[in-house]
Parts: structure tokens; C-alpha cells; sequence
């Protein structure tokens, strides 16, 4: 599981990248919403899956007896 997720991860990290240059500093504040809820949506997905490998790596370190 560990690759799979690490692969997502990263492609979520692109996605997040490549939307960067969607936004535009000195829009209106009214405008962007549905780019801004896409940017969250990735960023909550990426943030869980981080969560996830460092889960898993803390857990594998206590098995081998290390710190992680």
C-alpha cells in the first residue's frame, strides 16, 4: 500500500503545483470559488495520505526498533 499511496501522493503534489498558476493574486475576492474548493479538495486529500505514511512509517520504525 505504501507505493500506491506514496505514487498518489505525489500526483496530488502536482496537481496542487499546476494550480498555483491558476490563481490570480490580484482578482477580485469574489471570484475563484470553484478553483479555491478544487485546491482544497486535493490539499485534504494529500494531507490525509501524508498522514497515513507517516503513520505507517512510525509504525514500521517501532517494529525495527528505531525512532521513525
Amino acid at each position: 500500500m505504501s507505493g500506491q499511496t506514496r505514487v498518489r501522493l505525489r500526483c496530488l503534489l502536482w496537481e496542487l503545483s499546476d494550480l498555483s498558476d491558476d490563481i490570480d493574486p490580484f482578482a477580485p475576492d469574489d471570484t475563484g470559488t470553484q478553483l479555491f474548493v478544487e485546491i482544497a479538495s486535493k490539499a485534504q486529500e494529500a494531507a490525509g495520505l501524508a498522514r497515513d505514511l507517516e503513520t505507517e512509517a512510525h509504525n514500521a520504525a517501532a517494529e525495527n526498533g528505531g525512532m521513525g
